[in-house]
C-alpha cells in the first residue's frame, strides 16, 4: 500500500505516526483509572484547561507544553479546593472549564493568533507532531511507567475502596494527586495529536473497554493500551487514505470500534 511505503519513504509521516502511536499508549495506560474512579470529567475539564495553556504561550511566546502543563495542574488543584467546600467536585469543574476555555478565547484574540491556531488546538493536528514532541512523550511514557511500578499497590487499593485505602494508613491524597498528574500530562501529550475537544475520547473510551474485558490490574492496563494503539493505527490510516483531518477520524474510529463491545457490559 502506499500508506506503508510513505511510512518508509517520508520522515515527518514517520515522526507523526510514532507520536501518535507513543500519545496512545500514554492514554491507554491512565485511562482504566479515569474510569474506575469517574474522573472522566476531570480528563475533560483538564484537556479544556489546557486550551488556556495553550493560548498564554502563543501570547507569552513561551514552551507551549510547559505551559500547558502548569495551567492543567492549576485546574486540578482548583477543582480540589473547590471540592473541600461545598460544592460537588462536578459542579467546581463546570464552573472552571468555561472559565479555561473563555481565558484562552481571550488570549488568543490578544495574542492576534487566533485564526490560526485555534482549530488546531482544539481539533488537533498529528501530522504536525515532531522530534522533540515523540522524545517528550517517551521521557513522560517512561517516568509514568516508573511511578505506576512503584505505586501500584496504592493505586490498587485507591481505585477498589478510597476509604478503606484511607483506613489501611494508604495517603488518598497523594494518590489522587499522582492520578490527577497522569491525567494532566496524558493531556498535554494528546492534544496535538487529537486536540482539546476530542482528547477525552482516548481517555475514557479504552478504560470502558478493559472494565468489560479485564480481570487484574495488568490486564486493564494493556486491554486499555492495545485498544488505543489498534484504533489510532486504524483511524491514521482511513485519514491517510480518504485524506481527511487524522485526530477526528482517530477518534470516530474508536467510538465505532467500542459500540459493538457495549454487549458485553
Amino acid at each position: 500500500m502506499n500508506f506503508f511505503h510513505d511510512l518508509v519513504q517520508y520522515e515527518f509521516l514517520r515522526t507523526a505516526f510514532s507520536g501518535g502511536v507513543l500519545t496512545a499508549i500514554l492514554a491507554g495506560i491512565v485511562s482504566p483509572f479515569v474510569v474506575f474512579k469517574r474522573m472522566e470529567f476531570i480528563g475533560d475539564g483538564t484537556a479544556h484547561a489546557v486550551f488556556a495553556g495553550l493560548a498564554l504561550s502563543a501570547l507569552l511566546g513561551g514552551d507551549p507544553r510547559l505551559i500547558s502543563f502548569a495551567t492543567a495542574l492549576v485546574f486540578a488543584l482548583a477543582v480540589t479546593l473547590f471540592s473541600r467546600s461545598k460544592l460537588h467536585e462536578s459542579s467546581a469543574i463546570g464552573i472552571l472549564l468555561p472559565l479555561f476555555m473563555a481565558i484562552g478565547v481571550v488570549l488568543f484574540s490578544v495574542s492576534g493568533r487566533y485564526q490560526t491556531d485555534v482549530m488546531g488546538f482544539l481539533f488537533g493536528d498529528v501530522l504536525l507532531v515532531n522530534r522533540s514532541d515523540v522524545m517528550l512523550t517517551s521521557l513522560i511514557l517512561v517516568i509514568n511507567t516508573v511511578l505506576i511500578s512503584l505505586f501500584r499497590w496504592e493505586i490498587k487499593y485507591f481505585i477498589v475502596d478510597e476509604k478503606m485505602a484511607r483506613f489501611y494508613g494508604i495517603k488518598t491524597g497523594l494518590v489522587r494527586l499522582l492520578i490527577t498528574s497522569f491525567i494532566a500530562i496524558t493531556v498535554v501529550a494528546t492534544v496535538k495529536v487529537v486536540g482539546v475537544i476530542l482528547t477525552g475520547a482516548l481517555l475514557i473510551l479504552p478504560g470502558l473497554v478493559a472494565r468489560t474485558f479485564g480481570k487484574s490490574f495488568k490486564s486493564l492496563i494493556l486491554i486499555s493500551t492495545v485498544f488505543n494503539v489498534l484504533t489510532f493505527f486504524s483511524g491514521f490510516l482511513v485519514a491517510y487514505i480518504l485524506n481527511l483531518p487524522p485526530g477526528p477520524v482517530i477518534v470516530i474510529v474508536a467510538f465505532v470500534s467500542f459500540i459493538p463491545m457495549l454487549k458485553f457490559s
